[in-house]
């Protein structure tokens, strides 16, 4: 009796699975490296962001009805944005914004530029591109990066362009084949230590059919590393370590000055 009745769920559950349809499209990926060393002589890396498109629509994959997009962001900060004035004839910071959840680092790949891909409707409320940052509805009690219309936003776009900490540049991915894709990350010599995430997003006729993400993290190695932790771990030594460095500079260079 025991035996037929786990018989008829087995095949109560094959038949379910069978009736359930299947994801028609999923998007696979892969990153060429898990972590990105930093020295003293760091001046930028690249790393590849590689993957697949699967489908059973093949006749849609060739006619090349598919684009990829990826997204890599940096840990979330606070940013303050000042606007300097002159007023009796001194420059000081008169006005100031705050933006929360600000991404350390944030890069676009893509084959095409995002508005032949999706419109604002699709893109803004998973802040994908530049232009969308901020414009997702925040849910409440949650720490979520608003960016309204203004001076001190464009403000805070332009600085991060100019940084190389924020980019958007239509042909960093490359379609391998109807199916594979490759994205070319540029990384900057000032990019954010710690985790970076990377997320994929599969798009056709610009509406949204699957996503995978992924990380890797930018970590600071030798000497430089110990510093960092110090700094970051051990605020009160790190500072009287400094001091005093700064005390036996001075002493060194006013007894070589006065020799000479």
């Amino acid at each position: 009796m025991q035996k037929s009745l786990r018989l008829f769920v087995f095949a109560t559950i094959m038949m379910f699975t069978a009736i359930l349809p299947s994801k028609a499209e999923s998007l696979q990926m892969g990153i060429s490296v898990d972590q990105v060393p930093v020295s003293s002589s760091f001046d930028g890396a690249k790393i590849a962001i590689f993957g697949s498109i699967e489908t059973k629509d093949q006749a849609a994959l060739y006619r090349g009805e598919y684009d990829v997009v990826v997204r890599v962001e940096g840990a979330p900060e606070d940013v303050v944005i000042r606007k300097k004035e002159r007023i009796g004839g001194i420059w000081i910071n008169n006005q100031s914004e705050n933006y929360e959840a600000v991404p350390s680092f944030y890069s676009i790949l893509s084959a095409r530029p995002l508005n032949l891909i999706a419109n604002s409707i699709v893109l803004s409320p998973i802040s994908l591109g530049i232009n969308n940052l901020g414009k997702n509805i925040p849910v409440e009690g949650e720490k979520k990066l608003i960016m309204n219309p203004g001076e001190f936003s464009d403000a805070l776009l332009r600085l991060r362009i100019e940084q190389d900490l924020f980019s958007e540049i239509p042909g960093t991915l490359k379609q391998l084949s109807p199916s594979l894709f490759r994205a070319t990350l540029d990384i900057p010599a000032n990019v954010p230590i710690g985790e970076h995430t990377v997320t994929a997003y599969l798009f056709r006729k610009g509406e949204i059919l699957g996503t995978n993400r992924s990380s890797f993290t930018i970590e600071k190695i030798g000497f430089e590393r110990w510093i960092y932790d110090l700094a970051h771990e051990h605020g009160i030594l790190y500072g009287i370590m400094v001091v005093l460095i700064a005390i036996f500079t001075a002493w060194a260079a006013n007894a070589i000055f006065r020799k000479s």
